[in-house]
């Protein structure tokens, strides 16, 4: 049995750490234990539906772990007590992420199924997308808060910045006939005049996961590298972009859906120093 103890990040860090042990133990059907997502379970429907993937909430037993990496007992990947004599592999989470690609891709499929988000969720996401059938509507993710200080803000951008990204893609999108529309998602207060000259919206009443969702319904996602947005384009096999300079112009055909962590299906590989 596979157990993921270890509790890396908010959300998307957390589910792109679990992928890894979840598409293996699908794969050579082992049966995987999650015993560190419970502060994000109510967001899901199906996380149990698979009989070999158990998400449970096991709190005394997370801080048993926790104890033992912290003291040295445990460390990921390496020979322990556990795996010797019950054949438990601990895993710790956030360092697993990039393991496993191949077996990610393959079982990509039944994981979103796993990771498919509550009707309350979903539902009013999917009625507004239905009034926009005439649409491209182009995810942006404005990403702030941390990423101001995150690598000296490298990745941190203003509303300008982002508004000639999403200028660029307009252009692009126009040029075949499309009509465009931007969802503009962010973890700020995102004041909407500052792109008057460009047709926006937000998921009304929005929440962290309803804007997650809403970025995978959409025709292409852009943004400055994350998790998030990684995680929204794999769900929803969306073609998405990264922001690496504030004054680079994105071209649609450099844009493709993420497969596996920081793995885009045409072949590119994502790189943040």
């Amino acid at each position: 049995m596979i157990i993921n103890y270890d509790s890396p990040g908010q959300l998307c860090n957390r589910i792109w750490s679990l992928l890894p042990s979840i598409a293996y133990g699908l794969q050579y059907k082992e049966k995987v234990l999650v015993i560190n997502f419970s502060e994000y379970s109510d967001a899901f429907d199906d996380l149990n539906s698979n009989k070999l993937i158990k998400f449970a909430s096991r709190k005394r037993l997370k801080r048993f772990f926790l104890s033992l990496k912290s003291r040295g007992y445990i460390q990921n990947g390496r020979p322990n007590i556990f795996s010797k004599f019950f054949h438990l592999n601990l895993i710790e989470g956030w360092s697993n992420r990039l393991g496993n690609a191949e077996m990610v891709v393959n079982q990509a499929d039944e994981m979103r199924r796993i990771f498919s988000f509550r009707q309350d969720i979903t539902n009013p996401v999917d009625r507004l997308f239905s009034s926009f059938r005439d649409f491209t509507v182009v995810g942006v993710h404005i990403r702030r808060g941390d990423y101001k200080e995150w690598l000296n803000g490298i990745y941190y951008y203003t509303d300008e910045e982002y508004a000639r990204q999403m200028y660029h893609i307009q252009k692009q999108l126009e040029s075949s006939g499309e009509k465009v529309k931007f969802l503009v998602c962010s973890n700020e207060s995102v004041d909407l005049n500052n792109y008057k000259d460009l047709d926006c919206f937000m998921i009304p009443e929005s929440s962290g996961v309803k804007d997650l969702y809403a970025l995978s319904k959409c025709g292409y996602i852009l943004g400055p590298p994350s998790s998030y947005s990684q995680w929204a384009s794999f769900y929803g096999k969306v073609p998405v972009n990264y922001i690496m300079e504030a004054d680079e112009k994105l071209t649609l055909s450099y844009y493709s859906a993420i497969i596996s962590f920081n793995t885009f299906g045409n072949g590119k590989v994502l790189n943040i120093e």
